[in-house]
């Protein structure tokens, strides 16, 4: 419970993340709004996927931004008398939970013809694989971004592995569930989509423990990085 309320003093004690869960908070009902009231989006497949798929993952993307605080923060989690498989295991289960927020914020979409399986087959995603995703690109990450600072204008901390990694597996992922609509029809990949979140959801301790060695070997060294920017 402790480690949950330090994810939570993460979001609402520092700047930069307020600021983007603030401006995430305002696009996703303005966002709600176009999927509903346009009838292309209700026909179009591949859009009410990038769509359903890039809204759950906004909340998601903090786990990545999580690992990549400024030095004292980050040195602070990783020295912390817990493993670093627990810190990560939190931070998994409170990024599922900020997730399914976004899932009930997307309940509504049912009353103006949105099948509840289009968003709920995203959201199994999402806590799956796309989490895994965003996990395993953070341990390539070596800059850091300072929570102190504003989130308007400013690219600090933009590298590979919060960024590009992440943007390309969200890319990878979506051209196979777009093969799948294409080979055979929307079912089908509302189910392999599915399938590939409750895999990822069922063996997430797994995948944890080999994120967490990852970052224990090499823990120290990302410190240092961080105090050198």
């Amino acid at each position: 419970m402790n480690l949950l309320l330090f994810e939570w003093k993460l979001f609402f004690r520092n700047k930069r993340l307020k600021q983007q869960l603030i401006l995430m908070l305002i696009m996703f009902p303005l966002i709600m709004l176009q999927v509903v009231a346009s009838p292309v989006l209700h026909e179009s497949f591949w859009i009410k996927e990038f769509l359903f798929i890039g809204l759950l993952s906004l909340f998601a993307q903090f786990a990545a931004y999580s690992l990549n605080t400024n030095a004292s923060f980050f040195e602070k989690q990783m020295t912390m008398p817990v493993s670093v498989l627990k810190i990560l295991q939190t931070k998994y289960y409170f990024f599922c939970i900020t997730t399914a927020i976004a899932l009930i914020l997307l309940f509504p979409s049912i009353f103006f013809g949105i099948k509840f399986f289009t968003f709920f087959s995203s959201f199994l995603f999402v806590i799956g694989f796309m989490l895994f995703g965003l996990f395993y690109c953070s341990s390539f990450s070596y800059k850091p971004f300072d929570t102190k600072a504003t989130a308007f204008y400013n690219y600090q901390g933009l590298d590979k592995g919060n960024y590009f990694f992440p943007l390309l597996i969200m890319t990878l992922a979506f051209g196979v569930i777009l093969l799948s609509y294409w080979l055979f029809n929307e079912t089908v990949a509302w189910i392999l989509k599915s399938v590939i979140g409750i895999v990822f959801i069922a063996t997430h301790r797994i995948w944890l423990k080999f994120i967490a060695q990852k970052i224990e070997e090499k823990k120290y060294y990302r410190i240092e990085r961080f105090r050198g920017k």
